[in-house]
């Protein structure tokens, strides 16, 4: 046993315990060259770039039974293809965590807005950029009431979730631009569901573009059309006139209070541009 390496050390050398070579001897992954009487194991050093290659490859992800199959027939061209597909794996694991990683800047973003809400005051117009959006809309299932406007959503989510993913990027309605000019902000009016920024295309994906937009907080639900109502008296006070739809964005809905509230907290969007005198 001179030349032997006793498991203790051979674990050391390669951050692992005894157990774990225990195992690999279990599995027939790695096996000593001896066995003593009294059940401890020895390794030739001749073993020690196998156990490094068996480290190498089990740290990258690859599973000990892919291992041990890959061990039965090992060759540089198997180990490459093995490789190729680990990699393959992890691509599509990167892919999958940018987009959890997006997914929760994206509520997070939506959380900042409300928290911000703090610092103004409730139903006072102010004008912020906002960058372009995409969303999935539908209009009102009728009668417009708050039963029918969650069985609008659903039917947006339930599309959403066609393609494996969960809303993160908040809900709301958008109000047709021609019908709040004519003072039917209601007409054409549904809920929408956004988007984030790698989703693919849907069906009934709407473009929401970038803008100037009169925003204004405020506690109601979406076919509650006084809000639309002063926030359009607003605009056209100040100088401004409407180019595009309306967004009402839910920042918060009734699962965050305390207290029993049957309204959501929302900011009202109107893309706005001064009028040339």
């Amino acid at each position: 046993m001179k030349n032997l390496i006793p498991i203790s050390e051979m674990a050391e050398l390669h951050g692992l315990t005894r157990q774990t070579l225990i195992y690999y001897d279990d599995i027939d992954l790695f096996k000593p060259v001896l066995v003593a009487d009294n059940g401890y194991r020895y390794y030739s050093r001749r073993q020690i770039p196998y156990l490094r290659e068996i480290c190498f490859l089990k740290s990258v992800g690859i599973g000990l039974k892919e291992i041990v199959a890959h061990f039965q027939e090992r060759c540089p061209k198997k180990e490459m293809a093995l490789l190729q597909q680990q990699k393959e794996k992890i691509m599509q694991e990167m892919t999958r965590l940018h987009k959890q990683r997006d997914a929760i800047n994206q509520r997070i973003s939506i959380y900042e807005d409300a928290v911000d809400a703090d610092a103004l005051f409730m139903e006072e117009p102010f004008i912020r950029p906002i960058v372009a959006r995409k969303a999935i809309f539908k209009e009102y299932i009728k009668p417009i009431n708050k039963e029918n406007l969650h069985m609008t959503l659903m039917a947006l989510w339930k599309e959403v979730f066609k393609k494996e993913m969960v809303p993160s990027s908040g809900f709301g309605s958008i109000l047709k631009k021609q019908a709040v000019l004519r003072k039917e902000p209601l007409a054409e009016a549904g809920s929408c569901v956004f988007l984030p920024q790698w989703d693919e295309e849907h069906e009934h994906t709407v473009d929401i573009p970038s803008a100037t937009y009169a925003c204004m907080y405020k506690y109601g639900m979406p076919y509650e059309v006084e809000h639309v109502e002063k926030l359009m008296q607003w605009i056209v006070d100040n100088g401004y006139e409407l180019f595009g739809d309306i967004v009402d964005v839910c920042l918060l809905d009734t699962t965050f209070y305390k207290e029993q509230k049957t309204l959501d907290f929302c900011l009202l969007q109107a893309p706005v541009r001064k009028i040339k005198k």
